[in-house]
Protein backbone atom coordinates (compact mmCIF):
# COMPACT_ATOMS: atom_id res chain seq x y z
CA UNK A 1 0.00 0.00 0.00
CA UNK A 2 1.24 3.50 -0.81
CA UNK A 3 2.50 5.50 2.16
CA UNK A 4 2.69 8.99 3.64
CA UNK A 5 5.91 10.12 5.35
CA UNK A 6 7.05 12.92 7.67
CA UNK A 7 10.14 14.14 9.51
CA UNK A 8 10.62 13.14 13.17
CA UNK A 9 9.30 15.65 15.69
CA UNK A 10 11.66 17.42 18.08
CA UNK A 11 10.81 14.94 20.85
CA UNK A 12 11.53 11.89 18.66
CA UNK A 13 14.91 10.31 17.77
CA UNK A 14 16.56 12.03 14.80
CA UNK A 15 16.95 8.73 12.98
CA UNK A 16 15.44 7.42 10.85
CA UNK A 17 15.12 10.70 8.96
CA UNK A 18 11.60 9.91 7.75
CA UNK A 19 8.74 8.20 9.56
CA UNK A 20 5.64 6.57 8.11
CA UNK A 21 2.44 8.42 9.01
CA UNK A 22 -0.51 6.55 10.48
CA UNK A 23 -2.99 8.12 8.07
CA UNK A 24 -6.20 7.27 9.99
CA UNK A 25 -4.70 8.91 13.09
CA UNK A 26 -3.45 12.01 11.23
CA UNK A 27 -4.79 15.37 12.41
CA UNK A 28 -3.62 18.49 10.59
CA UNK A 29 -3.70 21.50 12.91
CA UNK A 30 -1.08 23.81 11.37
CA UNK A 31 0.05 24.82 7.86
CA UNK A 32 0.98 21.59 6.08
CA UNK A 33 2.54 20.83 2.70
CA UNK A 34 1.86 17.41 1.20
CA UNK A 35 4.08 16.34 -1.70
CA UNK A 36 2.31 13.89 -4.02
CA UNK A 37 5.23 12.29 -5.85
CA UNK A 38 5.52 10.86 -9.35
CA UNK A 39 5.60 7.16 -10.22
CA UNK A 40 9.25 6.48 -9.54
CA UNK A 41 9.22 7.52 -5.87
CA UNK A 42 8.24 4.22 -4.27
CA UNK A 43 7.65 3.07 -0.69
CA UNK A 44 10.74 0.85 -0.69
CA UNK A 45 13.21 3.55 -1.78
CA UNK A 46 13.99 5.30 1.50
CA UNK A 47 16.61 7.60 -0.04
CA UNK A 48 14.01 9.03 -2.41
CA UNK A 49 11.58 9.44 0.47
CA UNK A 50 14.12 11.58 2.33
CA UNK A 51 14.99 13.50 -0.84
CA UNK A 52 11.34 14.32 -1.53
CA UNK A 53 10.87 15.72 1.98
CA UNK A 54 14.10 17.72 1.61
CA UNK A 55 12.93 19.15 -1.73
CA UNK A 56 9.74 20.49 -0.14
CA UNK A 57 11.66 21.94 2.80
CA UNK A 58 14.00 23.70 0.38
CA UNK A 59 11.13 25.15 -1.67
CA UNK A 60 9.54 26.84 1.35
CA UNK A 61 12.79 27.68 3.16
CA UNK A 62 12.65 31.40 2.35
CA UNK A 63 9.41 32.25 4.09
CA UNK A 64 8.89 35.68 5.65
CA UNK A 65 10.33 36.30 9.11
CA UNK A 66 7.92 35.23 11.84
CA UNK A 67 6.00 32.84 9.60
CA UNK A 68 4.47 29.89 11.49
CA UNK A 69 6.13 26.47 11.23
CA UNK A 70 5.01 24.16 8.44
CA UNK A 71 4.60 20.39 8.62
CA UNK A 72 5.90 18.64 5.50
CA UNK A 73 4.68 15.26 4.24
CA UNK A 74 5.57 13.09 1.24
CA UNK A 75 3.37 10.52 -0.45
CA UNK A 76 5.02 7.54 -2.15
CA UNK A 77 3.61 4.91 -4.50
CA UNK A 78 3.41 1.20 -3.75
CA UNK A 79 4.62 0.28 -7.24
CA UNK A 80 4.45 1.08 -10.93
CA UNK A 81 1.17 -0.82 -11.19
CA UNK A 82 -0.43 2.37 -9.86
CA UNK A 83 0.11 3.79 -13.35
CA UNK A 84 -3.23 2.20 -14.22
CA UNK A 85 -4.84 4.86 -11.99
CA UNK A 86 -3.90 7.50 -14.57
CA UNK A 87 -6.00 5.99 -17.34
CA UNK A 88 -8.84 5.11 -14.98
CA UNK A 89 -9.02 8.65 -13.64
CA UNK A 90 -8.73 10.35 -17.04
CA UNK A 91 -11.67 8.29 -18.29
CA UNK A 92 -13.82 9.40 -15.33
CA UNK A 93 -12.31 12.66 -14.01
CA UNK A 94 -15.56 13.77 -12.42
CA UNK A 95 -15.89 10.88 -9.99
CA UNK A 96 -12.91 8.50 -9.97
CA UNK A 97 -10.96 7.95 -6.74
CA UNK A 98 -8.79 4.92 -6.01
CA UNK A 99 -8.55 3.30 -2.54
CA UNK A 100 -5.37 5.15 -1.50
CA UNK A 101 -6.89 8.50 -2.52
CA UNK A 102 -9.94 7.65 -0.42
CA UNK A 103 -7.63 6.86 2.49
CA UNK A 104 -5.70 10.13 2.07
CA UNK A 105 -8.91 12.15 1.89
CA UNK A 106 -10.17 10.37 5.02
CA UNK A 107 -7.01 11.23 6.94
CA UNK A 108 -6.16 14.70 5.61
CA UNK A 109 -9.44 16.41 4.71
CA UNK A 110 -12.38 14.78 6.45
CA UNK A 111 -11.30 15.23 10.12
CA UNK A 112 -11.15 18.98 9.35
CA UNK A 113 -14.72 19.16 8.07
CA UNK A 114 -16.75 16.67 10.14
CA UNK A 115 -17.10 15.84 13.84
CA UNK A 116 -16.95 12.15 14.74
CA UNK A 117 -16.00 11.27 11.17
CA UNK A 118 -15.64 7.60 10.33
CA UNK A 119 -16.15 5.14 7.49
CA UNK A 120 -18.90 2.62 8.18
CA UNK A 121 -18.94 -1.08 7.38
CA UNK A 122 -20.85 -0.25 4.20
CA UNK A 123 -18.00 2.01 3.05
CA UNK A 124 -19.98 5.23 3.51
CA UNK A 125 -18.80 8.23 5.49
CA UNK A 126 -20.65 9.33 8.61
CA UNK A 127 -20.21 12.33 10.86
CA UNK A 128 -21.58 15.77 11.64
CA UNK A 129 -20.67 18.74 9.43
CA UNK A 130 -18.76 21.48 11.23
CA UNK A 131 -19.70 25.17 10.82
CA UNK A 132 -18.72 26.19 7.30
CA UNK A 133 -16.59 29.17 8.39
CA UNK A 134 -14.60 26.91 10.73
CA UNK A 135 -14.16 24.33 7.97
CA UNK A 136 -12.76 26.92 5.58
CA UNK A 137 -10.30 28.08 8.21
CA UNK A 138 -9.19 24.50 8.87
CA UNK A 139 -8.68 23.73 5.18
CA UNK A 140 -6.37 26.72 4.74
CA UNK A 141 -3.81 24.55 6.53
CA UNK A 142 -3.76 22.09 3.62
CA UNK A 143 -1.51 22.60 0.59
CA UNK A 144 -0.87 19.88 -1.98
CA UNK A 145 2.04 19.83 -4.41
CA UNK A 146 1.65 17.25 -7.16
CA UNK A 147 4.20 16.10 -9.72
CA UNK A 148 3.37 13.88 -12.71
CA UNK A 149 1.30 10.93 -11.41
CA UNK A 150 0.88 12.82 -8.14
CA UNK A 151 -1.39 15.18 -10.06
CA UNK A 152 -3.84 12.31 -10.48
CA UNK A 153 -3.65 11.60 -6.75
CA UNK A 154 -4.53 15.23 -5.97
CA UNK A 155 -7.60 15.16 -8.19
CA UNK A 156 -8.74 11.83 -6.79
CA UNK A 157 -8.41 13.26 -3.26
CA UNK A 158 -10.74 16.06 -4.35
CA UNK A 159 -13.28 13.60 -5.76
CA UNK A 160 -13.13 11.44 -2.64
CA UNK A 161 -13.45 14.44 -0.31
CA UNK A 162 -16.41 15.87 -2.21
CA UNK A 163 -18.19 12.51 -2.17
CA UNK A 164 -17.65 11.98 1.56
CA UNK A 165 -18.60 15.55 2.46
CA UNK A 166 -21.93 15.06 0.70
CA UNK A 167 -22.41 11.73 2.50
CA UNK A 168 -22.05 13.40 5.92
CA UNK A 169 -24.56 16.12 5.02
CA UNK A 170 -22.92 18.95 3.08
CA UNK A 171 -24.64 20.35 0.03
CA UNK A 172 -22.48 20.17 -3.09
CA UNK A 173 -22.31 23.97 -3.16
CA UNK A 174 -21.00 24.22 0.40
CA UNK A 175 -18.61 21.28 -0.05
CA UNK A 176 -17.07 22.83 -3.16
CA UNK A 177 -16.88 26.24 -1.48
CA UNK A 178 -14.97 24.68 1.42
CA UNK A 179 -12.63 22.66 -0.81
CA UNK A 180 -11.77 25.82 -2.78
CA UNK A 181 -9.79 26.80 0.33
CA UNK A 182 -7.27 24.00 -0.23
CA UNK A 183 -4.35 25.05 -2.44
CA UNK A 184 -2.92 22.66 -5.00
CA UNK A 185 0.03 23.28 -7.33
CA UNK A 186 0.55 20.64 -10.01
CA UNK A 187 3.56 20.35 -12.33
CA UNK A 188 4.15 18.03 -15.29
CA UNK A 189 0.38 17.62 -15.15
CA UNK A 190 -0.98 14.28 -16.36
CA UNK A 191 -4.56 14.94 -15.25
CA UNK A 192 -7.15 16.97 -17.20
CA UNK A 193 -7.07 20.68 -16.23
CA UNK A 194 -10.01 21.53 -18.47
CA UNK A 195 -12.20 19.29 -16.29
CA UNK A 196 -10.70 20.50 -12.98
CA UNK A 197 -11.49 24.24 -12.95
CA UNK A 198 -13.67 24.49 -9.83
CA UNK A 199 -11.88 22.34 -7.29
CA UNK A 200 -8.96 23.29 -5.07
CA UNK A 201 -7.39 26.72 -5.69
CA UNK A 202 -4.98 25.52 -8.35
CA UNK A 203 -1.96 26.32 -10.49
CA UNK A 204 -1.28 23.88 -13.33
CA UNK A 205 2.20 24.00 -14.92
CA UNK A 206 2.70 22.23 -18.25
CA UNK A 207 5.78 22.39 -20.48
CA UNK A 208 4.60 22.31 -24.09
CA UNK A 209 7.59 20.15 -25.04
CA UNK A 210 7.21 17.82 -22.03
CA UNK A 211 6.70 14.58 -23.94
CA UNK A 212 4.68 12.87 -21.21
CA UNK A 213 2.34 15.84 -20.89
CA UNK A 214 2.03 16.09 -24.66
CA UNK A 215 1.13 12.40 -24.94
CA UNK A 216 -1.58 12.90 -22.31
CA UNK A 217 -2.93 15.96 -24.09
CA UNK A 218 -3.03 14.17 -27.44
CA UNK A 219 -5.40 11.67 -25.86
CA UNK A 220 -7.69 14.05 -24.03
CA UNK A 221 -7.31 17.58 -25.45
CA UNK A 222 -6.06 17.17 -29.03
CA UNK A 223 -7.15 20.63 -30.20
CA UNK A 224 -5.16 22.38 -27.47
CA UNK A 225 -2.12 20.26 -28.30
CA UNK A 226 -2.35 21.24 -31.97
CA UNK A 227 -1.90 24.89 -31.06
CA UNK A 228 0.61 24.25 -28.25
CA UNK A 229 3.07 22.76 -30.74
CA UNK A 230 3.62 26.28 -32.09
CA UNK A 231 3.64 28.12 -28.74
CA UNK A 232 6.99 28.47 -26.99
CA UNK A 233 6.67 31.58 -24.83
CA UNK A 234 5.36 31.68 -21.28
CA UNK A 235 1.56 31.98 -21.08
CA UNK A 236 -0.66 32.23 -18.01
CA UNK A 237 -4.42 31.80 -18.40
CA UNK A 238 -7.18 31.72 -15.81
CA UNK A 239 -9.48 28.70 -15.88
CA UNK A 240 -12.47 30.16 -14.08
CA UNK A 241 -12.27 31.64 -10.58
CA UNK A 242 -10.16 28.99 -8.87
CA UNK A 243 -7.54 27.76 -11.33
CA UNK A 244 -4.89 28.99 -13.74
CA UNK A 245 -2.77 27.12 -16.26
CA UNK A 246 0.81 28.11 -17.03
CA UNK A 247 2.45 26.82 -20.21
CA UNK A 248 5.82 27.29 -21.89
CA UNK A 249 8.47 25.34 -23.75
CA UNK A 250 11.47 24.56 -21.54
CA UNK A 251 14.98 24.98 -23.02
CA UNK A 252 16.78 21.84 -24.10
CA UNK A 253 19.42 22.28 -21.42
CA UNK A 254 20.48 19.69 -18.88
CA UNK A 255 22.34 21.74 -16.27
CA UNK A 256 20.83 23.71 -13.39
CA UNK A 257 22.59 26.59 -11.65
CA UNK A 258 21.66 27.58 -8.10
CA UNK A 259 23.13 29.14 -4.98
CA UNK A 260 23.98 27.22 -1.80
CA UNK A 261 25.44 29.09 1.20
CA UNK A 262 26.44 31.98 -1.04
CA UNK A 263 28.22 29.73 -3.56
CA UNK A 264 27.07 29.08 -7.12
CA UNK A 265 26.55 25.39 -7.84
CA UNK A 266 26.04 23.80 -11.25
CA UNK A 267 24.32 20.43 -11.26
CA UNK A 268 23.20 18.12 -14.06
CA UNK A 269 19.47 17.47 -14.37
CA UNK A 270 19.12 13.71 -14.06
CA UNK A 271 17.24 11.99 -16.85
CA UNK A 272 13.81 10.80 -15.77
CA UNK A 273 14.16 7.44 -17.51
CA UNK A 274 16.60 4.59 -16.65
CA UNK A 275 20.13 4.77 -18.09
CA UNK A 276 19.31 2.25 -20.83
CA UNK A 277 16.79 4.77 -22.17
CA UNK A 278 18.86 7.89 -21.53
CA UNK A 279 18.78 8.78 -25.22
CA UNK A 280 15.07 9.64 -24.84
CA UNK A 281 14.68 13.22 -23.63
CA UNK A 282 11.29 13.69 -21.95
CA UNK A 283 11.75 17.23 -20.53
CA UNK A 284 9.45 16.00 -17.75
CA UNK A 285 12.04 16.14 -14.95
CA UNK A 286 10.98 17.89 -11.73
CA UNK A 287 13.83 20.49 -11.74
CA UNK A 288 12.49 21.94 -14.99
CA UNK A 289 9.38 22.99 -13.07
CA UNK A 290 10.72 23.92 -9.61
CA UNK A 291 14.09 25.51 -10.42
CA UNK A 292 15.12 29.07 -9.62
CA UNK A 293 17.36 29.10 -12.71
CA UNK A 294 15.77 31.30 -15.39
CA UNK A 295 18.04 29.79 -18.04
CA UNK A 296 16.85 26.27 -17.32
CA UNK A 297 13.14 27.06 -17.27
CA UNK A 298 10.67 29.92 -17.83
CA UNK A 299 8.77 28.46 -14.84
CA UNK A 300 11.66 29.52 -12.56
CA UNK A 301 10.61 30.70 -9.07
CA UNK A 302 6.89 30.15 -9.71
CA UNK A 303 6.53 26.99 -7.66
CA UNK A 304 8.76 28.29 -4.88
CA UNK A 305 6.81 31.56 -4.59
CA UNK A 306 3.49 29.76 -4.99
CA UNK A 307 4.15 27.31 -2.17
CA UNK A 308 5.47 30.01 0.18
CA UNK A 309 2.33 32.05 -0.43
CA UNK A 310 0.13 28.97 -0.06
CA UNK A 311 1.44 27.79 3.32
CA UNK A 312 1.24 31.36 4.67
CA UNK A 313 -2.31 32.15 3.55
CA UNK A 314 -5.01 33.29 5.95
CA UNK A 315 -7.87 33.71 3.46
CA UNK A 316 -9.18 32.36 0.17
CA UNK A 317 -6.70 33.26 -2.59
CA UNK A 318 -7.11 33.95 -6.26
CA UNK A 319 -4.76 31.65 -8.22
CA UNK A 320 -2.86 34.71 -9.45
CA UNK A 321 -2.18 35.70 -5.82
CA UNK A 322 -0.04 32.58 -5.52
CA UNK A 323 2.31 33.95 -8.17
CA UNK A 324 3.14 37.15 -6.26
CA UNK A 325 6.68 37.50 -4.87
CA UNK A 326 6.41 36.71 -1.13
CA UNK A 327 7.16 39.35 1.49
CA UNK A 328 10.90 39.78 1.95
CA UNK A 329 11.83 38.98 -1.66
CA UNK A 330 14.73 41.09 -2.91
CA UNK A 331 13.16 44.01 -4.80
CA UNK A 332 15.35 43.59 -7.89
CA UNK A 333 14.38 39.93 -8.16
CA UNK A 334 10.72 40.77 -7.45
CA UNK A 335 10.61 43.50 -10.11
CA UNK A 336 12.01 41.28 -12.87
CA UNK A 337 9.75 38.42 -11.81
CA UNK A 338 6.59 40.60 -11.77
CA UNK A 339 7.39 41.79 -15.27
CA UNK A 340 7.70 38.18 -16.42
CA UNK A 341 4.31 37.33 -14.93
CA UNK A 342 2.66 40.45 -16.33
CA UNK A 343 3.96 39.81 -19.84
CA UNK A 344 2.80 36.19 -19.74
CA UNK A 345 -0.71 36.81 -18.41
CA UNK A 346 -3.43 36.42 -21.00
CA UNK A 347 -6.37 38.61 -20.02
CA UNK A 348 -9.78 36.93 -20.30
CA UNK A 349 -11.81 38.09 -23.26
CA UNK A 350 -14.44 40.65 -22.34
CA UNK A 351 -18.01 39.39 -22.54
CA UNK A 352 -20.18 41.08 -25.15
CA UNK A 353 -23.95 41.34 -24.93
Amino acid sequence: MAKLWRRPNSNEPATPEALEVDIPALRIDKPSLIFLNGFFVLDNNFEWVKASLKKMEDLIAHRPDGAPPVDVYSYTHAGLKESFNVAAYCMRPGSRSCPIANKLASGIVMPLVAKDFKIGADGKATGTPLPLDDVKKHLRNVTFFGYSAGCITAQEIFNASLKMMKQVGYTEKDARSALNEVVYIGVGVVSRPGREKDRFTTLFLEATNDKIVRFKNRLWTPLRVLFQRFVHGLKIKKLGDHAAIITAAVPKKHWETFTVDGKTVREKVRNLLPSAMAWIKTYHELPRYVTQDEELSPFAKMVQFGLVNAVGRTSLLDPMDLLEPPAGTDEKIASVYREKISNAYVKPKALTI
